[in-house]
C-alpha cells in the first residue's frame, strides 16, 4: 500500500486585490495552508506529495515567495513532485535556474518518472505540453506495480472544451490521475481509473468550495484508489450557508441598525458569504446595499449582498400584472374591511412574479 498527498493551485504570491485591506492577512493564510499540506501529509502517512501546477500565481512572484516555497518543501523532507501550470508556465517558472532541494522533483516537460523505492511510476504532464499527453497517458505493462499521472489542465466544462480528453483517462488504465487547474475538488473518475481535481488548499476566489483542502490517496496494487479530502484552509462559510449563499429575511427588522448588528454577529475574519436579502423591508428608513456592505465588509474576509427583497410598493408593469392589480382593487372595494389584506397579497404576488423569495 502507498499513500500520496495531492494538491494544486496554491497560487503563492497572489495579490488578492479584490480583498482590499484583508489581502495581506489572506496571503499569510495561504502560507499556512501550504505548510499544512506537508504536516497533514506526514500525519496521514503519505510517502509522496504531488503538486499539480500553479504552485505560484505568476512567473513574476517576489523572491521571498520562491524562497518560502523551497524552504517549506525542503523542511518537509518528503519526496515532492511539482509540475508547471498555466499561471507558472515552464519557460518562466520561478523554479527554473535556482538550486532545488534534494527531495524536490521539478518536471517541466512530459516525462515518466520511476520511483523504485515506492514501486511507483509517475507520468508528469505539465501545462503547455498538451501535444504529448495522450501518448504518455498509458499504463506500462512492464512498469512499476503502481502507476499514476500528474496533469495541469481542464476537463470539458458544460458546453465547452478542455485540454484533457476524458477518454485519455479511461483508456490509460492508470491507478490514479492527479489533476490541477480547478480550485474546487471534483471527481473525474473514468472507468477503472480514479481521477480527481484536488482543488486549492486555501481560498483563491470566493466561489470555490470551502473549506479548501487537499486529497490523500491510498493506492493498493490491482485495486481502485481510495480518495479522502482533508480540510486545510481557514476561510469558511457561515453556519447554514449552502455553497456560500445564505438567505436573510429583512421583514422582521424595523430599522437598519438591528439588521447590521445581527449580521455582524455572524461574521469572523475568515468568513466568506453571499447574503441574499429576502422578504419585505417595512422600516421607514431606506435599505441601501452599498452602505450595508461598507459597514459589514471590515468584519469578514469577503461578503457579497444580493437584493431579493421588496423595498417599496411595486407598480404593475405587464398586462398580467395590471389585470391582477385590477382584480384586487375590485375585491377590495367589495370588502373594505379586508382591503389592506388584498393589497398586501397583490404586492407579495408581484414580488414573487419578479423572482423574489419569502
Amino acid at each position: 500500500m502507498l499513500r500520496i498527498a495531492h494538491t494544486a493551485d496554491v497560487h503563492l504570491g497572489r495579490a488578492f486585490g479584490y480583498l482590499g485591506e484583508a489581502a495581506l492577512a489572506h496571503q499569510e493564510r495561504l502560507k499556512r495552508a501550504f505548510r499544512r499540506v506537508f504536516t497533514e501529509a506526514q500525519a496521514h502517512g503519505c510517502q509522496l506529495v504531488l503538486i499539480a501546477g500553479d504552485l505560484f500565481d505568476s512567473p513574476r512572484v517576489g523572491r521571498s515567495w520562491v524562497e518560502f516555497a523551497l524552504s517549506t518543501i525542503a523542511d518537509s523532507r518528503q519526496p515532492v513532485i511539482v509540475i508547471p501550470g498555466n499561471h507558472d508556465p515552464t519557460e518562466r517558472h520561478p523554479f527554473r535556474g535556482v538550486n532545488l532541494p534534494s527531495n524536490l522533483h521539478f518536471v517541466f516537460q512530459t516525462t515518466r518518472l520511476r520511483l523504485s523505492e515506492m514501486d511507483l511510476e509517475v507520468v508528469a504532464c505539465p501545462a503547455g505540453d498538451e501535444a504529448h499527453w495522450q501518448a504518455a497517458l498509458q499504463r506500462d505493462s512492464g512498469g512499476a506495480p503502481l502507476q499514476v499521472a500528474l496533469i495541469h489542465g481542464s476537463m470539458p466544462s458544460a458546453g465547452g472544451q478542455g485540454t484533457i480528453n476524458p477518454d485519455w483517462i479511461r483508456t490509460s488504465l492508470l491507478d490514479y490521475v492527479a489533476l490541477g487547474d480547478w480550485h474546487s475538488p471534483q471527481d473525474w473518475t473514468q472507468g477503472q481509473t480514479v481521477c480527481y481535481y484536488s482543488g486549492a488548499p486555501e481560498m483563491i476566489m470566493p466561489r470555490q468550495q470551502l473549506p479548501a483542502g487537499m486529497l490523500v490517496v491510498e493506492l493498493v496494487e490491482k485495486q481502485m484508489a481510495q480518495v479522502a479530502k482533508v480540510p486545510i484552509g481557514e476561510a469558511r462559510y457561515p453556519e447554514g450557508a449552502i455553497d456560500g449563499t445564505l438567505d436573510w429575511d429583512v421583514s422582521r427588522y424595523d430599522a437598519v441598525q438591528p439588521l447590521l448588528s445581527e449580521i455582524r454577529a455572524l461574521l469572523t475574519p475568515e468568513t466568506v458569504v453571499s447574503l441574499r436579502l429576502t422578504g419585505r423591508w417595512q422600516a421607514k428608513e431606506s435599505l441601501n446595499l452599498q452602505v450595508l456592505e461598507e459597514n459589514l465588509q471590515p468584519h469578514c474576509l469577503w461578503l457579497e449582498l444580493e437584493s431579493a427583497y421588496q423595498p417599496e410598493p411595486l407598480p404593475p408593469e405587464t398586462p398580467f400584472e395590471r389585470l391582477l392589480v385590477e382584480l384586487v382593487r375590485v375585491r377590495a372595494e367589495r370588502d373594505p374591511e379586508k382591503a389592506s389584506l388584498y393589497h398586501e397579497a397583490a404586492q407579495t404576488a408581484l414580488y414573487l412574479l419578479r423572482g423574489g423569495r419569502l
